[in-house]
């Protein structure tokens, strides 16, 4: 589920929250870089040795690479569908922004309440 965090200043928009990345963590994402680092190290090694590279070799390198970082390797499509995925996601930003609504309305009110009671002294 999303959650909301006043001290933020960036509002969640629809579009991203399908999107897996946008939910790691720093670490996570640092890791992240630096496979993608190996990976283009690899693939510009391969192009100064002008070795050919078809798609199956690249997927085996990628293959290796995850598995020499010690992660594992998805073997089968999983159980859940894109569509279905996307839609959990459509799912949870509807309660975010419902949940969101209310907090807002609140902290207006409070800010009316302040006011009358400024105006009030």
């Amino acid at each position: 589920m999303l959650s909301y965090d006043n001290k933020t200043s960036h509002t969640i928009q629809k579009q991203e929250v399908s999107i897996a990345k946008n939910y790691l963590n720093e670490d996570e994402i640092k890791l992240l870089g630096l496979l993608v680092e190996q990976y283009l190290a690899f693939a510009e090694t391969m192009a100064q040795q002008q070795t050919p590279m078809y798609m199956n070799d690249w997927i085996e390198r990628l293959d290796s690479l995850l598995q020499l970082n010690g992660r594992e390797i998805l073997t089968h499509a999983g159980t859940i569908s894109h569509q279905m995925a996307v839609e959990k996601s459509d799912l949870e930003f509807s309660k975010y922004k419902q949940e969101n609504a209310i907090i807002e309305r609140e902290q207006s009110l409070k800010e009316i309440e302040e006011d009358i009671k400024k105006l009030k002294r």
